[in-house]
């Protein structure tokens, strides 16, 4: 189980929170965020294997072909590791800056079946 930390950007004039805290299924990270207070197409969300870096927003991969409607998506297409996502609010046709990066983890799932054989 893991947790996404909140974070405050701002998209065109608006204040954005990106990332409630919000329990993520298995092998997928629930990102929500705060409308613009524009009147905006949608959002686009961007993701990145590993880390965040310190600075930039190279190496990452737009993971919404069309601009989400609504204030919620879930990236349901993660394997165990180390994310880094931003989102930008859509406004006819032309992007906003990158929002603040945030982090996620997904952690392999446990072992089960787990089982003791005992010696003498």
């Amino acid at each position: 189980m893991m947790r996404l930390t909140s974070v405050c950007l701002v998209l065109f004039a608006a204040l954005i929170s990106l990332c409630t805290p919000v329990d993520a299924q298995a092998h997928s990270v629930s990102l929500t965020w705060t409308a613009s207070t524009d009147t905006v197409a949608g959002y686009y969300i961007y993701r990145s294997a590993g880390p965040c870096p310190t600075a930039g927003t190279s190496g990452f991969t737009k993971i919404t072909p069309t601009a989400v409607t609504g204030t919620a998506y879930t990236d349901s297409t993660v394997a165990p590791g180390a994310y880094c996502y931003y989102a930008t609010s859509v406004l006819n046709g032309v992007e906003s800056v990158p929002s603040s990066l945030v982090p996620a983890v997904i952690l392999p799932a446990a072992p089960t079946a787990l089982s003791v054989t005992g010696t003498n």
